[in-house]
């Protein structure tokens, strides 16, 4: 899971018709666009900017509003799919899915580390999604 930390209600806000259609998003899912519509976002997510505050289903052929948070300057703390090391702090990492960093991979770079939360085995980071800016 990714939870956002210190963020304030000027980055909330709901987009209307915005969900793409046939999928389920889970609060605090990150997401992207596609076809100008939001979906759960994936490892080969370029551009994380935006995360669900509700859960939403929508069915096929519809589109639903849904409560987002943009994510431009918010400290998160997410979960990763390996060990952490204290090394990792002050580099990028890639997602593995909607609601997981891949600490072992850096080709997307859309999670820039600040800090390692406990212990290596507990699989936690701190730090910021990031623009692409290639």
């Amino acid at each position: 899971m990714i939870t956002p930390l210190r963020y304030d209600s000027g980055k909330l806000t709901t987009i209307k018709s915005g969900t793409v259609s046939g999928s389920t998003i889970k609060k605090f899912d990150l997401l992207d666009w596609a076809s100008g519509y939001l979906q759960r976002a994936t490892s080969a997510s370029t551009e994380v900017r935006i995360m669900a505050m509700e859960d939403i289903v929508t069915g096929a052929g519809l589109h639903e509003d849904i409560q987002i948070l943009y994510l431009d300057g918010v400290e998160c703390e997410v979960d990763t799919t390996h060990n952490t090391a204290v090394t990792q702090r002050g580099t990028y990492l890639d997602l593995t899915d909607e609601a997981t960093i891949d600490n072992d991979a850096s080709s997307n770079d859309v999670f820039y580390v600040t800090e390692m939360i406990g212990a290596a085995a507990d699989k936690v980071l701190r730090g910021y999604f990031v623009q692409n800016i290639s």
